[in-house]
């Protein structure tokens, strides 16, 4: 089994392989993996947020959650 370590290492070796004229393209598929990070980690953010709240405005919030959405929808 392979360590991330190593794993590293053989992708930046096979990195140095690549022509100067794919570079950006690696560049720009390597920053989408990123963004896609970032987006995980925004939304992660959040978990948690409503620990604390007070149960009667939590039910409040829910309790006609679908019939909100459905009205906006139809506006």
């Amino acid at each position: 089994m392979i360590t991330d370590a190593q794993r590293r290492n053989q992708i930046l070796r096979r990195i140095s392989r690549i022509p100067k004229d794919k570079l950006k393209e690696l560049d720009d598929y390597i920053s989408k993996f990123e963004e896609v990070n970032n987006n995980k980690n925004r939304t992660l953010s959040f978990a948690g947020a409503w620990q604390d709240i007070d149960e009667s405005v939590f039910n409040d919030l829910t309790s006609s959650l679908i019939e909100r959405r459905q009205k906006n929808n139809y506006l």
